[in-house]
């Protein structure tokens, strides 16, 4: 009896993108609103991503695939938070405030970069008067680690994130492990592509279904 053919993993990331891409088409006529934009971002971004695990060119790169891979692993909890209420949509658009504040206060502490600091206040300033409220000072940055764990997927995640970010940074593994080519193209890439396809599978129709229902109910 032959094996079964290998699947081809970038033709199935390619479909459900071209399915997600045709779900943020039909917004394109929609009322401008936040929820609205949010929604677009983050699709925008999955979409970035997907498209860069297709992408014939990165052939067995590695370190591209691992590092698209490990980003829709993050995505994938971010829009399921955002997706799940109203609420917690706005909280993650909130956290954009959150994160950058939090760069601030870290750059506050080297007067080198003190003109950067009076720069980055004014795009704060002006996010707060013209597109958000304002949040508590001590409100903890979002992290997809955190969502993870409140939706009870901490090993999971930590086990996903642990093998991408081993080929997405530059390691001794990483760097060394291109000798081993055969390697490479016969277990570590299908490994990463298939890790993606999972999160693309389970990200994607979500968001889009998401999508068009906004589109219908505004």
């Amino acid at each position: 009896m032959q094996p079964a053919p290998a699947p081809d993993f970038r033709a199935l990331i390619l479909a459900h993108g071209h399915h997600l891409k045709e779900a943020v088409d039909t917004l394109r006529h929609a009322p401008e609103h936040w929820q609205t934009t949010l929604l677009i971002e983050l699709a925008g971004e999955n979409l970035i991503n997907c498209f860069e695990l297709a992408d014939p060119n990165n052939g067995i790169n590695a370190g591209r695939l691992a590092w698209a891979a490990r980003n829709l692993l993050e995505l994938h909890y971010f829009t399921r938070y955002v997706i799940e209420s109203e609420k917690k949509a706005k909280r993650f658009r909130e956290d954009m405030l959150v994160d950058y504040r939090t760069l601030l206060d870290r750059l506050a502490k080297n007067p080198a970069y003190k003109e950067h600091l009076v720069a980055g206040q004014a795009i704060i300033d002006h996010v707060f008067t013209h597109h958000a409220e304002r949040v508590k000072a001590k409100t903890p940055v979002l992290s997809a680690r955190a969502i993870a764990e409140q939706y009870g997927e901490e090993m999971h995640y930590g086990d996903s994130h642990k093998f991408l970010s081993k080929f997405a940074h530059p390691t001794s593994l990483s760097i060394q492990i291109r000798k081993a080519n055969p390697i490479v193209e016969a277990v570590i890439i299908p490994s990463i592509l298939e890790i993606a396809l999972r999160l693309i599978a389970d990200t994607f129709p979500r968001l889009a279904g998401r999508i068009r229902e906004v589109s219908v109910h505004p």
